[in-house]
């Protein structure tokens, strides 16, 4: 009974990793690429959770525009602990208004891990600022383009 934990911490450990290596690939490409305009491109910061005061760095590719209602996939990169990291993929529907890309959006997670989590955001310019919120955390994040 007590492997049965110690195996889905595995297989998730195993997840993360498979979706860090995506998300290295993109990374790589989307500085190739360099600066894009609104939402696209890389950003790199940091997140902070309001709730327990863990904090790490966060590195964000954000795809091109998916449908006519302005969906994107933000494929996110997060550090925790010194030693730890995943990434994770969410679609956030953006907006423009006047000179402020406004986005929201929601992404999955396991229920031991949060379950839903939702997220708000604007970038204007090169400032990207947004929060996230879940059952067990919320907090912000708080990025600029790279350049």
């Amino acid at each position: 009974m007590t492997r049965l934990p110690l195996f889905l911490l595995l297989c998730f450990a195993a997840l993360l990793c498979s979706c860090s290596m995506s998300f290295h690939r993109e990374w790589k490409a989307a500085l190739k690429a360099g600066p894009q305009e609104g939402v696209e491109g890389a950003w790199e910061g940091t997140w902070q959770s309001d709730v327990n005061g863990h904090h790490g760095k966060l590195r964000s590719v954000v795809g091109p525009v998916k449908n006519a209602e302005g969906d994107h996939s933000f494929h996110y990169h997060a550090t925790w602990g010194k030693i730890l990291s995943g990434a994770y993929r969410a679609d956030h529907r953006v907006r423009q208004v006047k000179n402020v890309s406004a986005f929201q959006g929601q992404h999955q997670m396991p229920n031991w891990a949060g379950g839903l989590y939702t997220y708000e955001g604007t970038v204007k310019g090169d400032d990207f600022k947004a929060t996230y919120e879940c059952s067990m955390d919320k907090g912000s994040f708080t990025m600029k383009r790279v350049r």
